[in-house]
């Protein structure tokens, strides 16, 4: 999560970069300040979708947490979500579904 936050905020200025060059810094702050109030909610939804102790978070939102212990069967991980109890296998970008 705190990767994704940086790796947002490095484009935004480097974008900013760019757009004050062509337009100017009375244009780029105010849109630059909005861009982040409006990404406040998103980060604070991944953070509770993320790390909410409640099942539903595994329907709602499909972020499934995996245990403990995971497997290899020569193809993929596996191993059962600690929130609901579901098997899940993770895919190629690292993500458990």
């Amino acid at each position: 999560m705190i990767l994704t936050i940086v790796r947002i905020t490095i484009i935004v200025l480097i974008v900013a970069v760019m757009l004050t060059g062509l337009v100017g810094a009375k244009i780029v702050v105010p849109l630059g300040l909005a861009f982040l109030v409006l990404a406040i909610p998103y980060m604070i939804g991944g953070i509770i979708c993320l790390y909410l102790p409640y099942s539903w978070t595994c329907d709602w939102a499909g972020t499934h947490s995996p245990g403990g212990k995971a497997s290899f069967d020569g193809c993929s991980q596996h191993s059962k979500c600690r929130k609901c109890g579901a098997d899940i296998m993770q895919d190629g970008q690292g993500n458990w579904f």
